[in-house]
């Protein structure tokens, strides 16, 4: 299997287009992202509990951990959901990188595709987090002069020129990847 057999048929290379890396999202990136939400949620529900029960601790104990038991399960209910629905989620995002250009696709509920040539490029930013260090994960954002949306019109204070963000999100080794994407940049410029 080739690697231009196994980009979705919505998306289309130009003549004479060679695919330099096919990148996708990594599923550890939205697993940590439900497991915070549900540890938010988790410690803001036993609180609340806590001191709503606290009044009456000796005549409703058993009922208190009744309560607290309740909410595990329901919490790792919801995780199992979360995690079940975040991996299609996550499978859904799809990066190629060419030797002309950067196209994004996503595949969730919607289809999206969208593309920006690397002679576009003005900037690239790599983010990365504690926990995606630890993994070697992160997000890459190569940004383009963008088009001022019509929330501006009104607002002069809001004429500035505004930059069009695509964003390659939790992608394996992003130092490796951003460092294709300066070189890719320099050569689109400089030609």
């Amino acid at each position: 299997m080739t690697v231009e057999e196994t980009i979705p048929p919505q998306v289309s290379l130009l003549q004479d287009e060679k695919i330099i890396m096919r990148l996708q999202r990594r599923y550890a990136s939205i697993f940590t992202s439900i497991l915070s939400f549900i540890a938010t949620g988790l410690l803001i529900s036993l609180g609340s509990a806590i001191r709503e029960l606290a009044q009456y601790a000796q005549s409703m104990e058993a009922y208190f951990w009744l309560f607290i038991y309740v909410i595990i399960i329901v919490f790792a209910c919801f995780f199992a959901l979360m995690a079940f629905v975040g991996y299609f989620y996550v499978r859904g995002h799809l990066y190629i990188l060419t030797n002309r250009r950067i196209i994004l696709f996503r595949k969730f509920i919607t289809i999206s595709v969208r593309e920006i040539a690397y002679s576009e490029i003005t900037d690239i930013i790599m983010n990365q987090g504690p926990i995606a260090r630890i993994l070697n994960y992160g997000s890459i954002t190569p940004l383009s002069p963008g088009v001022r949306g019509f929330y501006a019109v009104p607002y002069p204070y809001m004429r500035r020129s505004t930059y069009s963000r695509v964003e390659l999100k939790d992608v394996n080794q992003p130092l490796k990847v951003m460092n294709e994407l300066f070189t890719l940049v320099r050569f689109h410029k400089s030609a």
